[in-house]
């Protein structure tokens, strides 16, 4: 069976840990395991219909390329900028990620403070983002004649999947069916 096959039904998370998934469906167990897993948040007992996608905006991170982009010019309106490219992350992230996660990196040290700083100065680096997010904040940059340059700006693919079960959810290349 693979996991295509119970898309749609009701399923309860019975079991879970890094490589593998078990699902209860009608008094039955599954398992399945994740081949090359990106992320998950899960939880044991989370009832519900199984979805899978392979557009989401969970995806994105996972199937876009991530393009970084610095800014090289100031905001016309500095306020209006900062509002619009918050907007303009949200409306491809549907609320699934905090538009912060792309304009902070802790590993570097480039904190959401140094992100505006570097707007209000205009020079230094704006994001590191997936392709269409990217391809959206451009957009308002442009609305307010901010100078950027990006490097990783064409678009590569990738084909992860996300299933989804109430508001949990796990990212793999592939969810193998586990015979046991």
């Amino acid at each position: 069976m693979n996991i295509e096959g119970i898309q749609n039904r009701i399923v309860q998370v019975e079991n879970y840990q890094a490589t593998f998934l078990i699902l209860e469906l009608n008094d039955q167990l599954f398992r399945f395991d994740f081949i090359d897993k990106k992320e998950f948040n899960l939880k044991k007992g989370t009832r519900g219909p199984l979805r899978i996608y392979q557009t989401h905006p969970l995806l994105i991170d996972h199937n876009e390329n991530i393009v970084t982009t610095y800014i090289n010019s100031k905001p016309d309106n500095f306020i209006s900028f900062i509002r619009d490219f918050e907007n303009a992350i949200n409306e491809n992230t549907e609320g699934w990620r905090k538009w912060t996660n792309y304009v902070q990196d802790r590993n570097i040290n480039f904190t959401v403070n140094i992100f505006l700083n570097n707007v209000k100065k205009g020079t230094g680096k704006l994001l590191e983002a997936p392709f269409s997010i990217t391809q959206k904040v451009i957009e308002i940059c442009n609305q307010y004649n901010v100078s950027v340059k990006t490097f990783g700006s064409e678009l590569k693919l990738d084909n992860f999947k996300l299933i989804l079960i109430d508001d949990n959810y796990v990212i793999a290349r592939e969810f193998r069916h586990h015979i046991y």
